[in-house]
């Protein structure tokens, strides 16, 4: 990987400034017609409620002007819906094109893939999303981009996933009311209008191991680890049925920022070493975002909640040098974490 001195992210923003701009102005339109989008879908909905009972009050004479008036808003509704339609359409492919010049100006060895999908069997299998097994739940799972490094063992792949587990929507009453919350309210503020519908988006990525472990270990953040939604229902899901028990470990440092599940403790030990948590604890505190970490079977998995998307530009805050630092230092740090486990493979600590 380049060191960041070597890479002058004014110059790489100046000779990319029109395109980062335009990719802005884009972004500009459709939250301008999100704004206009949604709230019209929330009328309609009220209307398609309550506008029987607005129809049957009236006389036949203000029947008629009110179905005039319906017409004309269903059919500046159904305009707008597909203006925006299409320029969400332009915008991602506009972004997905600029992506890849960024990716190749920062990291010409990588291989970047707007439409490449992650199996969902490598999904499951990291046991970060609640639903190991098929009987346990499925996953709705999107995929918005790849990476692919030749690294010294392995090829390393990353990408940008959205994931919601129906386990965590289950059958209770109040279900389709937030998932229709979700729908209508959440885009109006959300950084990415197709993160809304997902309980995680963001960074997923694994690397192989030479030895297969016994069971899973599991690292979640400690801050996490208590409150509602996926993270809540993963660790009771481990809890119930496979049997999850939390590792407590002689790391303060390390404590402070994950909480420890296995299904074996001795096995957790194992590959917990005092050299790896340290690795670990400097891998986390060099991000500035919140890391799953898993190992299962001859894998690690690592994942990072990223509501503005991770191979994504139209959530980034700026468009000039800092965004491309920005992306430079996440995808940086994947490969930081291929790494710090290559380093572990030579040493045998794994």
């Amino acid at each position: 990987m380049k060191e960041d001195h070597l890479i002058d992210f004014k110059i790489v923003a100046q000779q990319m400034r029109g395109q980062l701009t335009h990719i802005a102005m884009w972004r500009k339109i459709v939250r301008l017609l999100i704004y206009s989008v949604y709230p019209l879908a929330l009328l309609w909905l009220a209307f398609t409620i309550f506008g029987r009972h607005i129809v049957d009050a009236g006389n036949y004479e203000t029947s008629q002007i009110t179905a005039t008036y319906v017409v004309i808003f269903f059919v500046a509704f159904v305009v707008l819906n597909t203006l925006f339609s299409l320029c969400l359409n332009v915008l991602k492919q506009k972004e997905e094109k600029v992506m890849g010049q960024v990716i190749n100006q920062l990291f010409p060895d990588a291989n970047y893939s707007p439409t490449k999908e992650v199996k969902v069997s490598d999904i499951r299998a990291s046991r970060l999303f609640g639903t190991p097994n098929r009987s346990e739940g499925t996953l709705q799972v999107a995929s918005y981009g790849a990476l692919s490094f030749p690294t010294q063992h392995q090829a390393l792949t990353i990408a940008d996933i959205g994931v919601t587990a129906t386990n965590e929507q289950n059958t209770k009453p109040w279900r389709s009311f937030r998932l229709l919350c979700r729908a209508i309210f959440s885009p109006m503020w959300g950084a990415q209008v197709e993160s809304t519908m997902f309980s995680f988006r963001g960074m997923f990525g694994y690397c192989r191991l030479p030895r297969t472990c016994r069971g899973f270990v599991m690292l979640l953040p400690d801050h996490l680890e208590d409150k509602l939604g996926y993270f809540a229902l993963t660790i009771q899901k481990l809890r119930e049925r496979h049997k999850a028990k939390f590792v407590y470990l002689e790391d303060p440092e390390f404590e402070r920022l994950f909480t420890v599940y296995a299904d074996d403790e001795v096995e957790a030990r194992m590959i917990l070493t005092p050299a790896m948590m340290k690795k670990l604890t400097a891998l986390r505190c060099s991000f500035t975002h919140d890391l799953m970490l898993s190992f299962s079977g001859d894998t690690f998995y690592y994942a990072s909640n990223m509501p503005k998307g991770f191979l994504r530009l139209s959530g980034k805050t700026s468009v000039n040098e800092d965004l491309l630092l920005e992306i430079y230092q996440e995808i940086g740090f994947c490969l930081s974490v291929e790494e710090m486990m290559g380093e572990h493979v030579d040493k045998q600590e794994i």
